[in-house]
């Protein structure tokens, strides 16, 4: 790595340039989630941030990218501009790649260099798995460059092992949650056939109906009563369309249904990369809650998960409730991360922030415990 040159993509078509390098990056970064390549990065960008900012910085070598953060611009607390990760609760899709080397630290310092000449007097990275050993190293090296450095966790996120037999799995799950999913089959069971579909990925011609039939599931659930579901926010079933044609052409799209009598009453869509299924969108029939249908889909997909090979770890994605956590058998934290970028104008806009949070939770001020800015208390900065 003797010609390492830091470079800024401040466009989505230089983006669309470097798809192939960036996608080669990806590939051989410890990043498994297949929404981070650079199709479905500038996929999100077009759809939720088309009028953002848009900065990806990058290290390159001869033409090849060997290192890519990509960001956009976006307000915190209605004031302050900030750039953030391309991650939203509709689709997680900004990581930080990073060339599998032995030289990570002269990557990250040039990421970090490049990093303070951004737009932005802040980073905001609302949705970030601090504790991989990629982010650890990157706000090591902000860190130790001057810029301050807050964390703040919000969620765990729980994760299966694929290991051993399915049999070993069920015997370290609670005896109550393994009594009730064995109950609850049996009693589906006997008022008609129970099958589990799969489609790893679904067939062009059929993917926008098995979408639509999946999302007309959550509709008709407490999401859709909320107004949280697919269905009920425009122009987001047509995200996830075109987003599922793209997983699916790399053969990184799965789709499964829970069969009662050959009806759908119970979904899960996921994408799959490197041996990992990202369990993203899941959803039940309600007429059929007293099966616990979700649950009894989430088994037969495990099962399935444990007896094909090349699979390694299932990814709940998002924050992990008490009814994932009977499933999981370990878990990675996410946390919020506002990185000062430059020693005096990242102290100022960070001590702006935190003040105005401060003043809007007087009542509970006793219970702020917030670390002096640039020393992360709640975060291991160590390389690992």
């Amino acid at each position: 790595m003797a010609n390492l040159t830091p470079i800024i993509l401040d466009d989505l078509g230089y983006l669309a340039e470097k798809a192939a390098s960036w996608d080669r990056l990806w590939q051989r970064s410890e990043v498994g989630l297949p929404t981070a390549r650079a199709d479905l990065v500038r996929h999100w960008v077009g759809h939720f941030a088309p009028s953002s900012l848009f900065r990806a910085v990058c290290v390159e070598e001869n033409g090849e990218l060997r290192a890519a953060l990509p960001l956009v611009g976006r307000r915190i607390k209605k004031a302050l501009s900030a750039g953030d990760v391309t991650w939203n609760c509709w689709s997680p899709n900004g990581e930080i790649l990073l060339e599998a080397s032995s030289e990570p630290q002269r990557l990250l310092d040039l990421i970090t260099s490049a990093a303070k000449s951004l737009p932005w007097s802040v980073l905001w990275l609302e949705t970030v798995p601090y504790q991989t050993t990629r982010w650890k190293c990157l706000f090591r090296c902000l860190a130790e460059s001057g810029c301050p450095v807050d964390f703040r966790h919000r969620y765990d996120i729980g994760q299966v092992e694929i290991q051993g037999s399915f049999e070993d799995y069920l015997a370290g799950r609670s005896r109550q949650l393994v009594r009730t999913l064995r109950k609850d089959y049996r009693r589906l069971e006997r008022s008609g056939a129970v099958e589990l579909r799969i489609d790893a990925p679904p067939d062009a011609a059929g993917l926008e109906p098995r979408l639509r039939e999946a999302f007309e599931i959550e509709q008709r659930g407490w999401k859709g009563r909320a107004g949280g579901a697919v269905l009920s926010n425009p122009g987001i079933f047509d995200f996830y369309l075109q987003q599922a044609r793209i997983l699916a052409a790399w053969n990184q799209l799965l789709t499964a249904f829970l069969l009662h009598r050959g009806k759908p009453v119970a979904f899960e869509i996921g994408w799959t990369a490197k041996g990992v299924y990202h369990s993203y969108k899941v959803g039940y029939d309600e007429e059929y809650r007293q099966f616990s249908p979700g649950n009894l889909l989430r088994m037969l997909l495990i099962e399935h998960f444990h007896t094909e090979p090349g699979w390694r770890l299932v990814d709940f994605q998002g924050p992990m409730t008490d009814a994932l956590a009977a499933w999981s058998t370990r878990s990675y934290p996410i946390a919020r991360v506002a990185v000062g970028l430059g020693p005096l104008r990242g102290r100022v806009a960070l001590a702006g922030v935190r003040l105005g949070a401060a003043f809007r939770r007087l009542p509970a001020l006793t219970r702020l415990a917030s670390p002096p800015l640039g020393r992360p208390a709640d975060v291991d900065l160590a390389l690992a």
